[in-house]
This record gives structure tokens, C-alpha cells and sequence, in this order.
């Protein structure tokens, strides 16, 4: 048979010269990046502190020394002889302190071992020494051409030596970076962690000394200032322990640094991103020193740190929102244009809506990828598309009561989900409506209470301008009028600080935008106070002025403009003599109703179509989560704001 042609394999593996180039990457080309692992590997051994010595030029010094837990001779063949080491292996998660060291808590950053290669940034070979247990081993560890290691790691000696740490060093063979640079590399990575000191060239790096630090101190109540402090490292590796939100209470460490919010509320950043690696917050909060737990773990949950908490995070959230204030309007260009078509058939106010949505989604999860995004965007508008039926009830109200029973068999035409959206919110009118009947003649505070949250329900009984869905409460000037009114907090409930309580009857204040050609938001274009008197009381003529004093405040205060449209409705069981005519002052008008009058009107409005909608709303399966929200008996969270 004729002699096979090829090489001889005799077991062994070889390695190619550029082998640790290809394995280490930028831990062995980055100077920067190099030193930020060999810094980690410090603060995974336990260290306190770190020295530098920095070289300004090629042929000097560079060397590494902490005071960690230093290694045995056994465990230093181990940790440098083994490709990927897995670091959370064979030592757990947390970080192994020395016995000097009080420090019991800290997560390491190492996981596959390559950050030991570090020191090949700056030579082909370097020195390493390393003591623990009284004991000291010295090495050398050369990189090699390639063969059967990437590099070879030789025991030069051992003697005895005291304490525990680990030097490396190296005459370096490239031009180094400034030292102003790696000062700012290095500060901005590991600064966060009080407990863990940097020295470069004898001096000692401090936070307050990084270039890029922005420090501002906010109100958390109580006459109380805390300190934040943002820093964004530009020039930032893999490890992300070190970054998110850190607690520092006189000027210690509290649990980890971390983007998962301690309110149980979700990560604010995912820490996979490039924003959350490179991003950091410092929080001085010396005054939750009381509520700080015995081990520093974290803080104990008291109502003042859940308030300095919440605090903190919108800070963080809003100033997120700067940093991402330009990819978000990208983003958001993106997602409204692969809607446009339907966007094009929105009125002017679903667009407004629709927009709104995408700044509040973006503003609470500053990380949502831009396809979830556009999905979420496609989700929205099909919704306020969906709204629009809106405009069949406007064409219902159009109709004599002959034309209803056309309507009806038009209705076999709709699509099922057009008839279930209409006849869902006549039935809910309806329920309204009856919910009301029941409480306009009671006499105590407490029903009359009830009354103003569902009228804030029903605005369309007052008229069909009052459909629109963006006439929404306004705690301002609802605070102004319960200014104006005066009275102890014993007179006046702030049980619902969106309209206000009193025994005898109770306001709410709804405003409306006032949008500009390009959809921008330009002040109030008209705002709606609806008073409402408790059972059996008479609408008189001091009523009605008093409802115009409203109208003044409201002005005084400048929350609205000058050519605002103001609308006051007083309702009561009766009318008094010389009070049923509309009050018109200027851009004001007060307009006295009672209460039977505007249920009358409601009715009306919905056609008298009970039955009707009973026999035609469609009977799809309740959905059992849904069902269990809507029958809850639990107390609602509030959500009302400023509009």
C-alpha cells in the first residue's frame, strides 16, 4: 500500500505564538483596561488598599501592591497555571478578607481568571510576589513564543515574611498613558467603595477629585439635605459590580452598589448596558445613620428611608433621562413613524395621548429596547384607536329616539369589538349614572365625599365639550381653592388632596391642554370646577359668587392665562329665587344645576338604552384576573396628579 501523507499527532497541544492576544484581548493591549483588572483582582483578594507606581516613561518602574489576602504556593500554581479559572468556582461569590480586615461583605468582580494576565500590557514578563500565613513566594512569569504553554510561570524562591498581599512588577516596555488619565480611569471605577483605598505615586485618589464628577445636594424632607454625586466613566471595562446607586452613611459603605431599586420596584438600569456600565451614582445619606441594619447590609425599612429613597430615585430616573435625552428622541421618531398610518386617522388629542405615553414609557424604562418600544407604541395606538368609538355615541346623541331603532339594526353591521366597545361604555354610563342616583340626596359628608370621584367619571353629563378624555383633576388648583377657603385640617380633608372636602359640600378642579400647531403643550385652554352641596341644601345667590371667587383665585395664582375659559358648576337639591340664571363674568361663567336636572341630562345623553344593552352587549368569558382587580375591596393608590 502506498505511505499516507500528513503530520505525526503524538497527544500533546500546541500553542500558537499570538495565543494570548487572541485568549486575554484588550486585558493585554488597553493599559487602562489592564490596570482596571489588576485593581479588581486587589479588591477580590480582600484588599484595603492599593498602591500604583506609575511610570512616565518607557524603561521605568510599573508595579501593583495591595494588602489582600495574598496567596500560598498551592494556591498560586493553581490560580496562574489554569486557563479560564473560574474564579466563582472555586471561591464562591464574596470576596475573602484578611483577618485585619473588618470589611465582612463584598462581591467579587473576577470570573474567568483573565484579568491575572493584565501585567503582559505592559512586558513581555513581570515579577510576582505574594505572602500570607507568614509565608512568601516569588515568581517570574514570562510570555512565551508559543509551543506547548502560552506563558510559564517560574518559582524563583520563598522565604518567611509577615502579614498578607501581593506585589507585581515590571520595567515597562511602551509608552505609558498620563497619569491624569489613569487617575481618572482607576477613580472612577473603585472610588464608589469607601472601604477600598487607591494610591498612585503616593497619592491617594479621591471622589471628589474625579474630572467628570457633577455633585448636587437635594431636599428629602424634613429640613434634610443629601449629597449625590454622578459619575460617568467614559472609558469603562466589563465588571459592573461597582456601578448603579451606592449608599454611603458617614462615609462607609452600605450593601452593594447596584441598579436594582430597594423598593422592590425593578432594576432602574439593566446592568448589561453600556449606559449602566459606565454609570454611577453616590449617595451621602448621613442622615439614615439611625436606620442603617447592625451588619451595614442595607437600611431598615422606616418611613424615612422609604421617603429618601423615592427621592433618590426620580433624581436618578430624571437625570437618566438627560443623559438619554437625545437617543430617546431618536428612538421615539422611530416608533411614532412605524405607526404613522394609524396615527394619521387619531384625532388631534389621540396623537397628543399617544406621544404622551411614549416619554412616560421611555422616562420609566430608560433600557426598552427599541423593538419592544415600537411594539409597545403599536399596542397604545391600536388602543386609542379603539377610543374613537368615542365618536358614535357624539352621532347617538344626534338621533331622535325613532332613528335609535335604526341604529340598533346597524349594529349587526359593526365588528364585534366596535359593538363591545360602545355598548361597554353606555353600560358603563348607565352604571354610573345609577351610582349617583343613590347619593345626590344625602346629607351626610362622607357620601357627599363619595359623589366627586364619580363625577370626575361622568364630566360628558355636563355637556358634549366635556367628552374629550383630556379634562383631567389638577391637585394645584385644587390646593389654591382649599387655600382660599381656609380652615383647620379638622374643616378641610386632604384624604383626597384632588379636590376638596368639606362637611357641607366638596370641589374638584379638571383643566384641558392647550396644544400649538406642532402638538406642544402651551398652557390650559379651559378648566371646569364642579361644586357640589350636600343633600337637600339651596343653590343662592352668595353660592354662585362664591363660585366666581374660584375663578379669581385661580387667575391670581397665574396657573391659567388670562383668556382661559373658566366654567363653575354649582350643583344642589334646589335653586333659590334670583340664582337660575348662568353667572357671566368675562372668560368666567357660573352655571347653578340640580342635581336632578344634570341626571335628567345624563339619561338623555345615553337614550334610555338599559334594556337594549343588556340584550345586546356581547357575553364573552370574564377574564378571572381582571374580575379579581374590579371586585377587590382594597384601598386604591392614589395616581392623581398636577395636569
Amino acid at each position: 500500500m502506498p505511505e499516507q501523507q500528513g503530520c505525526l499527532f503524538d497527544g500533546h497541544v500546541a500553542f500558537g505564538p499570538g495565543f494570548m492576544e487572541d485568549y486575554a484581548g484588550h486585558i493585554i493591549t488597553d493599559q487602562q483596561v489592564a490596570l482596571v483588572e489588576l485593581i479588581a483582582n486587589a479588591y477580590d483578594a480582600g484588599a484595603s488598599q492599593v498602591e500604583v507606581t506609575w511610570p512616565d516613561n518607557v524603561g521605568d518602574i510599573f508595579s501593583i501592591t495591595d494588602n489582600g489576602t495574598g496567596m500560598t504556593r498551592e494556591q498560586l500554581d493553581q490560580r496562574w497555571h489554569t486557563l479560564s479559572y473560574r474564579r466563582r468556582i472555586e471561591q464562591g461569590e464574596e470576596v475573602e478578607f484578611p483577618p485585619d480586615n473588618k470589611r465582612r461583605t463584598r462581591i467579587a468582580f473576577g470570573q474567568n481568571g483573565k484579568g491575572r494576565h493584565g501585567a503582559f500590557c505592559f512586558a513581555r514578563q513581570y515579577e510576582l510576589e505574594t505572602w500570607r500565613d507568614g509565608h512568601c513566594v516569588k515568581a517570574k512569569v514570562l510570555l512565551t513564543d508559543g509551543g506547548s504553554e502560552p506563558f510559564s510561570c517560574q518559582i524563583d524562591h520563598e522565604t518567611e515574611k509577615r502579614g498578607h498581599g501581593t506585589r507585581i512588577w515590571t520595567t515597562i516596555a511602551k509608552a505609558p498613558l498620563s497619569v491624569g488619565m489613569v487617575r481618572e480611569t482607576v477613580g472612577a471605577k473603585f472610588l464608589v467603595d469607601p472601604s477600598f483605598s487607591i494610591i498612585v505615586n503616593k497619592q491617594t485618589l479621591q471622589l471628589l477629585d474625579l474630572k467628570d464628577l457633577q455633585s448636587v445636594e437635594i431636599n428629602v424632607g424634613n429640613d434634610q439635605d443629601v449629597r449625590i454625586h454622578y459619575i460617568d466613566a467614559t472609558h469603562q471595562y466589563r465588571t459592573t459590580q461597582l456601578h448603579g446607586i451606592t449608599w454611603w452613611v458617614h462615609n462607609r459603605m452600605v450593601g452593594q452598589s447596584s441598579w436594582e431599586d430597594l423598593d422592590g420596584k425593578g432594576a432602574i438600569l439593566d446592568g448589561r448596558t453600556a449606559l449602566a456600565k459606565r454609570t454611577s451614582f453616590v449617595v451621602e445619606a448621613d442622615c439614615l445613620r439611625p436606620d442603617v441594619r447592625d451588619d451595614w447590609s442595607g437600611f431598615r425599612d422606616t418611613p424615612q428611608t422609604i421617603s429618601v429613597r423615592q427621592c433618590i430615585r426620580d433624581y436618578v430616573i430624571h437625570k437618566l433621562g438627560e443623559v438619554l435625552s437625545q437617543s430617546r428622541k431618536h428612538n421615539k421618531t422611530a416608533a411614532l413613524n412605524e405607526t404613522r398610518l394609524a396615527l394619521k386617522r387619531l384625532p388631534n388629542l389621540s396623537r397628543h395621548m399617544v406621544s404622551r405615553f411614549v416619554d412616560e414609557v421611555q422616562n420609566s424604562c430608560p433600557t426598552l429596547s427599541q423593538g419592544d418600544l415600537v411594539r409597545t407604541v403599536q399596542i397604545y395606538t391600536k388602543l386609542e384607536e379603539a377610543r374613537s368609538g368615542y365618536e358614535l355615541l357624539q352621532r347617538l346623541a344626534q338621533c331622535t329616539p325613532d332613528d335609535l331603532d335604526t341604529w340598533n339594526r346597524l349594529m349587526g353591521e359593526w365588528t364585534a369589538s366596535s359593538a363591545e366597545i360602545i355598548l361597554g361604555e353606555l353600560k358603563h354610563r348607565l352604571d354610573l349614572i345609577a351610582q349617583l342616583q343613590e347619593l345626590i340626596h344625602a346629607s351626610t359628608a362622607d357620601e357627599l365625599h363619595e359623589l366627586q370621584p364619580l363625577f370626575a367619571r361622568g364630566l360628558w353629563m355636563f355637556g358634549p365639550e366635556y367628552e374629550a378624555v383630556d379634562f383631567i383633576s389638577n391637585r394645584t388648583m385644587a390646593t389654591v381653592i382649599r387655600k382660599k377657603l381656609g380652615g383647620s385640617q379638622s374643616v378641610i380633608s386632604n384624604r383626597r388632596p384632588d379636590f376638596v372636602a368639606l362637611p357641607d359640600r366638596s370641589i374638584g378642579v379638571y383643566s384641558a391642554d392647550e396644544f400649538d400647531p406642532l402638538g406642544e403643550v402651551t398652557g390650559y385652554r379651559k378648566v371646569l370646577v364642579v361644586e357640589l352641596k350636600n343633600g337637600g341644601a339651596e343653590i343662592d345667590v352668595e353660592e354662585l359668587r362664591q363660585g366666581e371667587d374660584y375663578a379669581v383665585e385661580l387667575r391670581k395664582a397665574n396657573l391659567v392665562k388670562t383668556d382661559c375659559e373658566i366654567v363653575v358648576f354649582v350643583l344642589g337639591a334646589t335653586i333659590a329665587q334670583g340664582a337660575f340664571e348662568d353667572r357671566v363674568i368675562g372668560k368666567t361663567t357660573v352655571k347653578p344645576m340640580m342635581y336632578d336636572v344634570i341626571l335628567k341630562k345624563a339619561h338623555a345623553r345615553t337614550f334610555n338604552l338599559h334594556r337594549k344593552l343588556d340584550a345586546a352587549r356581547p357575553r364573552n368569558a370574564e377574564d378571572e384576573v381582571m374580575q379579581e382587580v374590579l371586585t377587590s375591596t382594597e384601598p386604591l393608590l392614589d395616581s392623581g396628579g398636577d395636569a
